[in-house]
């Protein structure tokens, strides 16, 4: 184990990137876990509005994730990474001084739009890690930089807890804008470009070509595997989306949660799935990739679920702490973007995709993954004022189960890996 993480962390991109994901993961922490409720009781947001602003901010989002892979495939990883983190930056600041959930809607915007950097980041990690050994140095990477999670959920609670949800949600923003500012001075200094000159590039010309990109050449590589798991990630990431504003609201409004309580629940999960990144990521590079994915979409739907029938601390201790050994696992469920952010899952698709067109890959997945699932919080806003609260976590958990027979019968890995 001590020689993967040497490995994986002798490279500087790593070093670079995980420090920075690390910074903004602690200070993400003190405000976004909250942001519901601090929109519905801070600024007066119903919960339609809820539900309305998270589908703005999917929407925005999806404009710029294709853009965003474009980008990275033709100008490099790192200008688009210090593009978009510069842009993390402006965002929280309009949030933090928002008087009213209108002033919301172009700080969220513009949170939305930093998103175009993903593809890249996503792309520039599988490039820099070694590919004999992928699933596990995903692992490591994962592991590592998920430290902070498994303490900050109960430290935000109990800072929330003290500090009120106003006062504590805006010195959150500001600390994180903070933090984005050294992060985006760090990465355009530090980072080192991954994407080789003299690979060949897609000249976008010909029948299929649109804005300088090969369409057809690139939803062609959406057939067989690829295919099948862009569904799964579309089907996942809507019931995701359709839950997960409104689960801190259920967890406090309806259950009866303090907020160090929920903030207790969430570390309880990330502190297993910490533990387990590692040990997830050698099976996927020893037994495959799918069972670790299969795990975590047959586990991971039970959040939802459990909190409709469990309301006892001490029975959702347990609920916690199985969803952290899928996360550990397979990562990506629910709380992880719809199954597509855990180690296994990532190591499959650089196994399929090769390097040139890994950021164009993973910003079209994104792109039609939030198309699909654009009126997904509304949808669920609409469930829960109409139907109730218990409908829509049950619905949300019984759509998450759907995908979990086509990874199971569909989703092949390839013969050869892809470096």
């Amino acid at each position: 184990m001590a020689g993967v993480v040497r490995e994986v962390f002798s490279e500087r991109n790593i070093i670079v990137l995980s420090g920075t994901s690390t910074l903004y993961r602690v200070f993400n922490s003190l405000w976004q876990l909250w942001w519901s409720l601090y929109l519905m009781e801070v600024l007066g947001a119903p919960i339609a509005v809820i539900g309305l602003l998270s589908t703005i901010q999917s929407s925005s989002r999806i404009l710029f994730q294709l853009p965003g892979g474009m980008l990275a495939d033709r100008i490099g990883r790192k200008k688009v990474i210090i593009i978009g983190t510069t842009l993390r930056i402006f965002g929280p600041l309009v949030l933090v001084l928002a008087p009213t959930w209108q002033w919301v809607v172009p700080g969220v915007i513009l949170n939305a739009v930093a998103a175009l950097y993903m593809p890249a980041f996503n792309a520039i990690i599988a490039d820099s890690l070694p590919f004999e050994r992928r699933g596990t140095a995903f692992g490591v990477y994962r592991m590592m930089t998920s430290v902070p999670n498994i303490v900050m959920p109960i430290v935000s609670g109990v800072y929330i807890d003290a500090m009120g949800i106003a006062k504590g949600v805006r010195m959150g923003l500001y600390m994180y804008v903070a933090a984005a500012v050294v992060a985006m001075l760090a990465r355009a200094l530090f980072l080192r470009e991954t994407l080789e000159r003299d690979e060949p590039v897609d000249s976008g010309e010909g029948a299929g070509s649109f804005l300088g990109l090969d369409v057809r050449g690139l939803l062609e590589r959406f057939r067989g595997t690829m295919l099948v798991m862009l569904v799964v990630a579309c089907i996942s990431g809507f019931a995701m989306r359709m839950v997960y504003s409104f689960l801190v609201i259920y967890g406090v409004e309806v259950i009866g949660l303090t907020k160090s309580q929920w903030g207790a629940l969430q570390t309880t999960a990330t502190a297993i799935a910490t533990v387990l990144y590692l040990l997830g990521g050698m099976v996927s590079d020893r037994f495959g990739r799918v069972p670790g994915i299969l795990l975590a979409r047959s586990i991971m739907p039970s959040e939802s679920l459990g909190l409709v029938f469990v309301h006892d601390f001490s029975s959702l201790l347990v609920l916690y702490t199985a969803l952290g050994i899928g996360g550990g696992f397979g990562g990506g469920g629910l709380r992880g973007g719809g199954g597509m952010g855990g180690p296994s899952w990532q190591a499959l698709i650089a196994d399929i995709v090769p390097r040139r067109d890994r950021g164009k890959v993973m910003g079209l997945m994104g792109t039609l993954t939030g198309l699909i699932n654009l009126p997904a919080p509304i949808l669920g806003a609409y469930v829960w004022e109409s139907l109730g609260p218990g409908t829509l976590l049950l619905s949300g958990g019984v759509l998450g189960f759907v995908v979990a027979p086509l990874i199971l019968f569909f989703i092949r890995e390839p013969e050869t890996r892809q470096r």
